[in-house]
């Protein structure tokens, strides 16, 4: 949980494990999914996600979080 006492670089490795989570729900969900549409639908919302943890990865990886 974040709450004030949180590092920022906690809080950036946090959202990176939930952004793993997210994609292996829609990764899953487009496995499953029935109809083109769908799974089409689930596989752009987890290219979203490995976009998202890219970028908070590429965040964390910054000098300035090295020194606090």
């Amino acid at each position: 949980m974040i709450d004030d006492t949180t590092r920022p670089e906690e809080a950036i490795r946090l959202a990176i494990e939930r952004e793993k989570k997210a994609y292996e729900f829609y990764t899953q969900a487009a496995r499953t999914a029935r109809y083109p549409g769908t799974k089409e639908m689930f596989e752009a919302l987890a290219r979203e996600e490995l976009k998202h943890r890219k970028m908070l990865e590429e965040e964390l990886n910054k000098d300035y979080y090295r020194e606090m």
